[in-house]
């Protein structure tokens, strides 16, 4: 029981870091996407590296 609350610990500790990322790239108007559409520019990341902000 205890290993799974330290993987629950470890795993929000993991989607908070990648939190003020993402909030970067909506207040740039832009969208976290793993691709970035023909008409959208690569602007940064997302989601600790993951993801793609696509403007």
């Amino acid at each position: 029981m205890r290993v799974l609350q330290l993987l629950l610990a470890v795993l929000v500790i993991l989607l908070l870091q990648g939190a003020p990322d993402t909030q970067q790239c909506r207040n740039s108007r832009g969208h976290c996407r793993r691709l970035c559409f023909h008409m959208e520019r690569w602007e940064g990341s997302c989601s600790s590296g993951r993801l793609h902000c696509c403007r």
